[in-house]
């Protein structure tokens, strides 16, 4: 049997596919949602007029399709930095424009509830792959005009949220302030993090903000409150506090495109 070879510095699959998405120019929108798990991408696609999955692969699973007029993608990032950078490098090669972080996440103030909508005006950049591409004193800030988008939304909407920093960390357990270990370096990373007035713990978030302002694109973050460590309380039926944030996302990418600011 004989190998064949593709180039290794940046592999295309038949040509013209990214490697790990393994979908071409074309099949993505200029506008993408970004939620974690492959399994929300078949969840909103439920609110589209009309969708397809174009691409699955690994952790990636990708949707396009029309939303009230507007062409929109869905893709899954999977857990974490490295599987996100992954796929927002490959949606940007794709010429994506405008990409939405959209997910659960675990608020650390007091008053903000499960179920309730958090917009992160920016990151703390804990979570390590970005590290890669700039120094750690490089922002990660959500673009003005989609944290504007976001706010209108919710408003017409009627959703409650809370907007302010979060902060993107690369581990669950000891970097969440959960001691699975007999030495917990990051044990007080939540009473660090709320004496700064940081409004929640989550782990894609600042790998989406960094690369797209690095890379010329434009990103915000929309996350729901599955959990609040404050308090100490876990959602643990949020299927519908999903569908609330993925009607908000999908109304904030409206208004973008209407509004032509980006």
């Amino acid at each position: 049997m004989s190998n064949t070879f593709i180039n290794a510095d940046f592999p295309m699959y038949d040509g013209d596919k990214v490697p790990h998405l393994r979908i071409s120019e074309g099949q993505v929108a200029p506008y993408v949602l970004l939620p974690g798990d492959p399994a929300r991408v078949d969840l909103i696609g439920g609110l589209f007029d009309s969708y397809e999955i174009v691409g699955a692969n690994r952790e990636f699973k990708i949707g396009t399709g029309d939303f009230k007029g507007d062409s929109v993608s869905v893709c899954s990032t999977g857990i974490g930095g490295p599987s996100t950078e992954i796929a927002v490098l490959e949606l940007l090669q794709l010429k994506a424009k405008c990409l939405l972080r959209i997910g659960g996440t675990a608020a650390i103030q007091e008053g903000i509830d499960c179920g309730d909508l958090i917009i992160n005006t920016g990151s703390v950049r804990l979570g390590g792959s970005t590290n890669h591409y700039a120094r750690p004193e490089y922002p990660a800030l959500a673009h003005y005009a989609v944290v504007q988008a976001l706010i209108e939304a919710c408003k017409e909407l009627g959703y409650r949220y809370h907007l302010g920093i979060g902060a993107t960390t690369s581990s669950f357990y000891n970097g969440q302030g959960r001691s699975v270990s007999r030495h917990n370096y990051s044990e007080n990373i939540i009473e660090e993090m709320q004496g700064l007035g940081v409004l929640n713990l989550e782990m894609e978030s600042e790998t989406i903000l960094t690369l797209a302002s690095l890379m010329g694109a434009y990103a915000g973050t929309l996350l729901v409150v599955h959990a609040n460590r404050a308090t100490n309380k876990w959602l643990v039926d949020y299927e519908e506090s999903q569908l609330k944030l993925c009607k908000a996302a999908l109304r904030a990418v409206q208004i973008l495109i209407h509004k032509g600011d980006i």
